[in-house]
């Protein structure tokens, strides 16, 4: 092995690794997809039956209709002016965060090799990955999944408006943003990977729920770290940031500094272990009005400062 980076670059295959990603999102859309067909009928019929007292009590149709539309209206302008009041206006300062790092006095050597117990690390996430996952029935689904290798920093966003009573409808947004590291061992051990990890973004929600509908908003965000040499190890994941509500009125900064560990690896020697960090932001939305958004676009970020392979 006379050069390291030329193994990195021969044996990491990136379209394995690509289709390994899609595997999760696969698996979580066609378990949401199933569970929405499961209960449609049944909450077609609870909507029936809601509009049948509703007409008994002599409520219109166009009345609910009309204030739909405000409630529409009035998220989008919630929307607007979360954005204009929380994102980040220009490019986010990064030196006091690149000095700590440096500062670390476990960081006077970076590599991702080793031979010997120790800590490595890899600064240098070699491929990144990302998607957008959308269920939409009348209202509005939008999200982006953009990353930057050389940063270390991935930007997801989603956001949803719902549409309807709430009863019979889901409008809902899955950003996935994926990266990895990598480590190279020259002797069999085990591997345990230290992830820090910064968030710089911002959240709104927004539900007005009535007796006569059923309306809600949801937003989850959560990072994720698990280590692949031959298969892949035990997932472990880190709730971040959750909100949810039927009748919910918030928007605010999501500004945190978290670390989480995977489990631990059994390795052999002289093979890649893989260190892949997922982020999942996800917002739902039921009923006209409801809002629910995650933004970590550029300037805004999510950031990987690097990975740490404990190697023993």
């Amino acid at each position: 092995m006379n050069n390291i980076l030329d193994v990195k670059e021969t044996l990491l295959d990136t379209s394995w690794i690509d289709e390994q990603a899609a595997a999760e999102p696969d698996r979580e859309f066609a378990e949401s997809e199933n569970a929405i067909a499961n209960h449609k009928e049944a909450r077609k019929k609870n909507e029936a039956e809601l509009l049948d007292l509703m007409s008994a009590v002599k409520m219109k149709a166009s009345d609910v209709e009309d204030e739909n539309r405000r409630q529409i209206k009035f998220a989008e302008e919630f929307t607007k002016q979360t954005e204009e009041k929380l994102a980040t206006s220009a490019d986010v300062d990064d030196i006091e965060i690149i000095q700590q790092v440096v500062l670390d006095s476990n960081l006077a050597v970076q590599t991702v090799t080793g031979g010997t117990p120790g800590r490595y690390y890899d600064n240098n996430p070699y491929h990144g990955w990302g998607r957008v996952d959308k269920h939409n029935e009348g209202g509005t689904t939008t999200g982006s999944a953009g990353y930057s290798l050389a940063a270390r920093k991935m930007y997801p966003y989603a956001h949803a408006i719902g549409d309807g009573s709430g009863i019979s409808d889901d409008n809902d947004a899955t950003t996935w943003t994926k990266l990895y590291f990598a480590f190279w061992p020259r002797k069999n051990g085990h591997v345990r990977a230290y992830v820090p990890y910064y968030t710089r973004g911002y959240y709104s929600i927004y539900a007005n729920d009535k007796w006569y509908n059923s309306k809600e908003a949801k937003i989850d965000l959560d990072v994720s770290v698990q280590l692949h040499q031959n298969y892949w190890g035990g997932y472990v994941k880190d709730d971040v940031f959750d909100r949810f509500g039927d009748n919910i009125h918030q928007n605010g900064r999501v500004d945190l500094n978290r670390s989480l560990y995977s489990g631990s690896l059994p390795i052999g020697e002289n093979k890649w272990v893989i260190a892949k960090v997922a982020v999942r932001a996800h917002v739902e939305t039921e009923g006209a009005g409801s809002t629910a958004t995650l933004n970590f676009r550029s300037p805004d970020y999510i950031f990987v400062p690097y990975v740490r392979f404990d190697f023993s």
